[in-house]
């Protein structure tokens, strides 16, 4: 599905075992650290584009349709994250 054989489905476990830990500051491998919180909030959001796509997927949404809301309602789908979309309707099914 993916280039790097990973998937959403066990990032989205990776971060619910790494969020029981004790931290206060993490870095993400993209930016700057980040507060707990903000880890926080970024699992939150890639759960809901998730759970967004697995939602259009089953409404038989294409691609397109699916990056246009990913862009508009979480500002997430262009550029290098694009590439991810096909996986992801793939994955979600």
């Amino acid at each position: 599905m993916y280039a790097d054989g990973g998937n959403w489905t066990d990032w989205k476990r990776s971060m619910d075992e790494l969020l029981k830990w004790d931290f206060d500051e993490a870095i993400p491998g993209h930016g700057p650290m980040v507060p707990k919180q903000e880890v926080v909030n970024r699992r939150n959001k890639m759960v809901a584009v998730m759970e967004r796509v697995r939602a259009m997927n089953r409404e038989r949404k294409s691609q397109e349709e699916i990056t246009q809301t990913l862009v508009k309602e979480f500002n997430w789908g262009s550029g290098p994250s694009a590439g991810n979309i096909p996986g992801m309707m793939q994955e979600f099914r």
